[in-house]
């Protein structure tokens, strides 16, 4: 097995292209990101992937607009993808989409997926060239909750024994911050469920911020937003840093990444 995808996060878009978030564009850095991708790594890439937070305010406006900006082509897909889209000189690439706890569920269907019924959990899986891909949805809150049904599909999941890949949108570890480690989903079962099982590797958002972990010999692989980055304090503070996005490369069962960073 070998090949290599990319994942981005945390885009926060709003209804308009032009809106702008204490001065700052996410859209503008969006598309950044998108040219620095179709530049540098698509060409040796599979798919990308976004672990949520798509938009802020969700509407379905919003949305819209999202899918105007990728230029999503053909026929929907099922969820989570991929869909083709083309921007910023990527042409019909393959693109995952996961939730994240500002994205509402039946605007995220309906407008990216609407052959698949409105889920308040997306809990689901895929296959890639023998690799699984399990994204798993701890809710609607700024916390992860550990639902009952969330937990029961990862241990179905990982039941197959298939090397696997767990993405999600919150975070699972602390990275020293006390109001971002606030988040942290604090039940044990989930480490209990993926012990000693076939995981290559935990891939976060929500946090805004890059961050290479390992618990119970398992990487756990956050990223800084392509849109405003947080900074690694006490207190909340949004700071001027530029976006990135990691490239993950998987040869012979050993996974390695690489972050790049995006000027503005």
């Amino acid at each position: 097995m070998s090949f290599s995808f990319i994942h981005i996060t945390d885009h926060h878009l709003s209804e308009s292209e032009s809106s702008l978030v204490r001065g700052f564009s996410p859209a503008h850095a969006f598309r950044a990101v998108m040219r620095h991708i179709a530049e540098n790594a698509a060409p040796y890439a599979d798919f990308l992937i976004t672990t949520g937070d798509l938009v802020e305010p969700a509407s379905n406006v919003a949305y819209r607009t999202l899918v105007h900006m990728l230029d999503v082509q053909g026929d929907s897909a099922e969820a989570p993808g991929p869909l083709r889209v083309s921007m910023e000189g990527l042409q019909a690439f393959p693109m995952y989409f996961l939730p994240g706890n500002h994205d509402d569920r039946n605007d995220f269907f309906l407008c990216l997926f609407p052959r698949t019924p409105p889920m308040p959990l997306m809990n689901l899986a895929f296959l890639h060239k023998g690799v699984q891909f399990i994204c798993l949805d701890w809710g609607l809150q700024s916390k992860a909750i550990a639902h009952p049904e969330t937990l029961d599909f990862l241990a179905r999941s990982l039941e197959a024994g298939l090397p696997s890949i767990i993405l999600m949108h919150h975070h699972l570890v602390s990275i020293g911050s006390r109001w971002l480690d606030g988040f942290v989903l604090d039940d044990e079962r989930f480490w209990e469920i993926v012990s000693n099982r076939n995981v290559m590797g935990i891939f976060c958002g929500h946090v805004h911020i890059t961050y290479d972990k390992v618990v119970e010999g398992i990487p756990v692989l956050g990223l800084r937003s392509t849109a405003f980055p947080l900074a690694l304090q006490n207190e909340p503070l949004l700071c001027l840093l530029p976006p990135h996005y990691r490239f993950v490369t998987i040869q012979n069962d050993i996974l390695t990444t690489r972050v790049f960073e995006v000027p503005l």
